[in-house]
């Protein structure tokens, strides 16, 4: 990274969205607020591209990103501690794209598929089929129970879709400024300034 101000805001950011994903995915146990039997939790919360994808592995790159700050590393400075952190930020970039990835997968897998609840004569299933409840309100009423469930499914997996999506786009600028301050270490590098 160019710049350990925006390095360390980088990781901050990254950090609340790390928070946030678990959160997300802990509110799957839980469908609509109300408390379940096991095999009642739908599958994506066993999945947990939250907990795990976008919660977990982008704490990776995050405390890399925050840890760079106390280095004094400007990316394109030549110093011999910070070679290695750009090389650390592009490399704990990589393992948060792909958990961001996998977090954003399983969200969208998630909106597509619906969600799980009770159709009537005592099963829990997954009534909807390839989105169709995304485009006909009226397939909504296959949803007998918890109330709201629709709209609880839907509000959690768009945000976390956002999180991911956001989470992604970090992690990809990072690696390739990580990348070209380790490639192109001088002291002119033209996207860098030492801040004072």
């Amino acid at each position: 990274m160019c710049s350990t101000n925006c390095t360390h805001c980088l990781g901050a950011t990254l950090l609340h969205m790390a928070i946030l994903s678990m959160i997300l995915n802990i509110l799957l146990f839980f469908p609509a607020m109300q408390h379940v039997s096991i095999d009642k939790i739908p599958n994506e919360a066993w999945r947990f591209g939250g907990l795990l994808g976008s919660g977990v592995m982008i704490l990776f790159p995050a405390t890399v990103y925050l840890r760079m700050k106390k280095l004094g590393c400007y990316g394109c400075i030549i110093n011999i501690f910070c070679g290695k952190s750009n090389g650390n930020a592009a490399l704990f970039s990589c393992i948060g794209l792909l958990g961001s990835s996998y977090g954003l997968f399983v969200s969208l897998f998630a909106i597509y598929k619906g969600p799980k609840c009770f159709v009537g004569g005592d099963k829990w299933e997954y009534p909807f089929h390839k989105g169709n409840y995304l485009v006909d309100l009226n397939y909504w009423k296959d949803c007998k129970s918890p109330p709201h469930i629709i709209p609880w499914h839907l509000s959690i997996f768009i945000v976390q879709v956002l999180v991911s999506s956001a989470q992604m786009a970090i992690c990809i600028c990072s690696m390739m400024s990580g990348i070209l301050g380790t490639i192109f270490t001088s002291e002119k590098c033209p996207w860098s300034h030492k801040e004072a």
